[in-house]
């Protein structure tokens, strides 16, 4: 039987991920439930490779975003309460990577007029969400009109087709109106930031992720403990260091998580596994298809 080559391997074991980049894309903003119905085909991403159809940051009269963005507890630290998911991205980091054939910036750059280098989505049981958008750049597709907002200038992103607007700085905030408005108040201290997280991100070591998420469970990320943490990082060995945080894990969880350290070492990846109260930590070390067959194993 023929055997398959790296690259089909590969593309076997990102079948996992797919689920989590397809929550993550601006497209999932654009056709939200918050949007209105109109044509598929946006006017403003036809002259983006015409450099006169943007705009740099710095002609846009108002405030402008200034926020850390190096995490997902710093795109949490911009979001309103009740935050269901969430997911960070770092574009940069997942180059050379087989991520990095999935997150390609193309649409991204369609989506604003310039590259995008890191990104966070947010989402809420009630359909909503919101983005933010890091543009080394500073630049933005000229948007067809504004709305003033405690002295920002929210950017209309489309001629009345959808219900999506941006925020310029850094990061970008791009959303449906009132979900922009929400991230505002929360930048201007009239509201209060999501804390749902804190406890299980007190033991988060983000530094070098190329990807972060948490979820918390319900009727539609049906997980298998109250809270979950994931992050992805690539060491310097080229081989990859994956970490699952569990808040009150089901106890199918736990003995699933012992049993497979027990026969690790066969398949070619290293546990270590914590217990701090009622979180589970567990890191796992190893090539990237063997973490990704790993995380199937755990079926968290």
């Amino acid at each position: 039987m023929k055997r398959k080559g790296p690259a089909t391997k590969n593309q076997k074991y990102l079948a996992i991920l797919l689920v989590v980049i397809m929550i993550f894309s601006v497209f999932v903003i654009f056709f939200a439930n918050s949007l209105k119905t109109g044509s598929n085909e946006d006017s403003s991403t036809k002259a983006v490779d015409d450099k006169s159809s943007t705009i740099p940051f710095s002609q846009i009269p108002g405030k402008h975003v200034h926020h850390q963005f190096n995490s997902i507890v710093d795109g949490l630290n911009m979001s309103p309460e009740g935050v269901m998911t969430a997911i960070y991205i770092d574009l940069l980091k997942s180059k050379g990577t087989p991520l990095g054939t999935l997150f390609k910036n193309k649409d991204l750059k369609y989506f604003y007029g310039a590259d995008v280098t890191r990104c966070y989505r947010a989402n809420y049981a009630n359909g909503s969400g919101f983005e933010l958008n890091q543009i080394p750049e500073q630049k933005i597709l000229m948007p067809w009109g504004l709305v003033p907002y405690h002295g920002y200038n929210l950017l209309l992103k489309t001629n009345n087709t959808y219900n999506l607007w941006n925020v310029v700085g850094n990061p970008v905030i791009s959303g449906s109106l009132q979900s922009v408005k929400d991230v505002i108040d929360i930048m201007e201290k009239n509201k209060t930031s999501t804390h749902e997280y804190d406890q299980i991100l007190s033991q988060a070591e983000p530094e070098d992720v190329i990807l972060e998420e948490v979820a918390t469970k319900n009727n539609v990320t049906n997980i298998s403990a109250e809270q979950y943490y994931m992050d992805l990082k690539k060491l310097d060995n080229g081989s990859y260091i994956q970490t699952f945080m569990l808040l009150n894990p089901e106890p199918k969880v736990t003995k699933n998580i012992v049993a497979l350290k027990a026969s690790s070492s066969e398949r070619g990846v290293t546990y270590n596994v914590t217990n701090s109260g009622n979180i589970i930590k567990l890191k796992m070390s190893s090539d990237f298809a063997s973490l990704n067959n790993e995380t199937k194993l755990l079926s968290l």
